[in-house]
């Protein structure tokens, strides 16, 4: 349940010019690309109309863009994902895998394979996520809830805590946190590590629905 969100650990582009918006002559892309401000307005459109749902709007305007960057890319790969074209979407995650937006693509491409119902290759792919990016919230909560739907629960804890240490994906890491707790019968502990972290009545309740019926898969 709590492998949404949007793509990555990318950092937004940061403004290069004399400090007055209407001056500024070039922003800084992810991987220290050099864009003219115009150029980073669009991409801010295109990340926007993907934050907002849009990913085949966005398609659209990657194709009128031809933009040769590598966070261009990354866009790509994460709204090919969201409407489904996940084998194409691999095949653009796959030419970023070895450079600075590795974590993204291979995070992008274990939540394709997640989608494909295949966690043991999700695993991998999201352990590779981690290990460029050992201080993403995001992934580490994802890993974290891959590990517990495996039956792994001290890893799973594990990668969870630091996901809240690290902050970024409090409730959602939370969330998973507390079902592991339940699953493993700790109820009392996940109930005050709910109230810590404001999560509603209503949420926790499903948690303990899906505790429940985890358990009861692992033992039927």
């Amino acid at each position: 349940m709590m492998l949404g969100g949007c793509a990555g650990g990318m950092e937004p582009m940061s403004m290069i010019g004399l400090g007055q918006r209407d001056e500024v002559k070039e922003v800084t892309g992810p991987c220290g690309e050099r864009y003219s401000a115009d150029i980073g307005l669009r991409m801010d459109m295109i990340r926007q109309q993907m934050e907002d749902g849009r990913s085949r709007s966005a398609l659209a305007h990657l194709d009128e863009s031809g933009f040769d960057y590598a966070e261009a890319a990354l866009m790509r790969g994460d709204a090919l994902r969201d409407v489904g074209r996940r084998d194409q979407s691999d095949a653009v995650y796959e030419t970023l895998a070895g450079g600075c937006l590795a974590a993204d693509a291979f995070h992008g491409m274990a939540r394709n394979a997640v989608a494909r119902g295949d966690r043991e290759q999700a695993l991998v792919l999201m352990r590779q996520a981690r290990d460029a990016r050992p201080t993403d919230a995001e992934i580490r909560n994802d890993l974290g809830y891959l590990l517990m739907l495996e039956g792994k629960p001290k890893p799973a804890r594990e990668e969870l805590l630091t996901a809240l240490e690290l902050g970024g994906t409090g409730r959602r890491a939370a969330s998973n946190l507390v079902m592991l707790m339940m699953q493993e019968g700790r109820v009392v502990e996940a109930e005050r590590l709910a109230r810590r972290y404001d999560l509603d009545d209503e949420l926790v309740a499903r948690l303990r629905r899906l505790a429940t019926d985890e358990r009861a898969r692992e033992h039927g």
